[in-house]
């Protein structure tokens, strides 16, 4: 296959030939998703995110938690899912592509990563962090679910041999792909 990247050969992810080696960007990009989500609901909101009462217990504007739920779920799901990207990423120059064939995710790629982020158990992040850091292809959890890699953008639409990874199955021969035989020649 000429098409691909990565293997044996200087990536733009970085000098080990590797092209989803682009962890301190991926951490960049997650830090602006969250401030950008962080500012627009600020910004909706005015201050009234929360209050704290008489007796020290603080109340949380339940349509304030909707909306970032919800900017949180286009940004990650939607926008990534048809786009290849969050905001964060595009940004920072990377993007979300499916790993079989270097596409864009789809919504259910994109929203198989997203999948970790929603379990409220605290330790998630760090075990994202931790798996993302020492794994081959530096896929965390919700990579693995979604069947994604993270690229530099110039390596999206390429069929990505990641040093360490199986390289992805080739696409199943499709109908009008085949030539039927010629009756005439017969």
């Amino acid at each position: 296959m000429e098409n691909i990247r990565g293997m044996g050969q200087i990536g733009r992810g970085g000098p080990s030939g590797d092209p989803t080696a682009v962890v301190a960007r991926r951490l960049v990009a997650s830090l602006l998703d969250a401030f950008i989500i962080s500012i627009v609901v600020l910004l909706l909101y005015r201050g009234g995110i929360a209050s704290i009462t008489d007796d020290d217990q603080i109340i949380w504007n339940q349509s304030a938690l909707l909306t970032a739920s919800l900017l949180f779920i286009v940004n990650h799901v939607l926008l990534a899912g048809t786009r290849g990207f969050s905001l964060g990423k595009a940004i920072v120059g990377l993007r979300i592509v499916r790993r079989s064939d270097g596409s864009i995710p789809g919504l259910l790629g994109a929203a198989g990563r997203t999948i970790p982020w929603i379990i409220p158990i605290p330790v998630i992040p760090f075990v994202e962090l931790g798996v993302m850091i020492t794994t081959k292809g530096h896929r965390r959890v919700g990579d693995r679910i979604g069947r994604t890699l993270v690229v530099d953008r110039g390596d999206a639409g390429l069929v990505l041999s990641v040093p360490g990874l199986a390289d992805p199955p080739e696409p199943p021969v499709m109908p009008e792909q085949i030539d039927p035989p010629n009756p005439i020649e017969g």
